[in-house]
């Protein structure tokens, strides 16, 4: 279940993207990380979610004869692997199931979204986003320290302490 990590597989580096274009260009993104997860031994089904006709029709373009991964490809994706994770500050997968109980309305994913593009060095200076944001919904020092977004992390992430890094790179 979730083999594209809620979207986060496939909006990888520009240097990832060139590498997996490099490996197979007719390939999608998230084939890879759909048929990384198929090709793992005793797995029989994998659970994608999926957004519109488009992700539906790449789907079903490369499981319907589907070819599992050559020992080169999944070392290859595993390389890749730890690239991403070291390029992610905050692993958070936008599930959104943080948000709804949060009792000052912070847009907890889409902070984390930001931070994470500053830290790889996709965005600079003063972010318009953060400050649309910020007028929006409620800001991340504006967290009160309830937990309860932790408690229903299912990534298990620390949410109060990232807010606060967000807090501290934004303001």
């Amino acid at each position: 279940m979730e083999p594209v990590k809620g979207g986060s597989l496939v909006h990888v580096p520009k240097d990832i993207q060139t590498k997996l274009l490099n490996l197979d260009g007719s390939l999608s993104i998230a084939s890879w990380a759909i048929r990384f997860a198929a090709s793992l031994k005793n797995i029989r089904v994998v659970l994608s979610g999926m957004s519109n006709l488009e992700q539906l029709n790449d789907n079903i373009s490369y499981m319907k004869k589907f070819k599992p991964l050559t020992q080169e490809e999944n070392d290859f994706l595993i390389k890749l692997g730890d690239q991403i994770r070291t390029s992610i500050a905050i692993p958070c997968t936008a599930c959104n199931y943080c948000t709804p109980g949060c009792p000052k309305h912070i847009c907890i994913p889409e902070y984390f979204s930001l931070f994470n593009k500053r830290k790889q060095n996709l965005s600079k200076g003063k972010s318009s986003e953060y400050d649309d944001l910020k007028n929006e919904h409620g800001k991340p020092y504006d967290c009160i320290e309830c937990g309860q977004c932790e408690r229903v992390c299912p990534q298990k992430l620390p949410i109060i302490s990232n807010l606060k890094k967000v807090a501290d790179e934004f303001e």
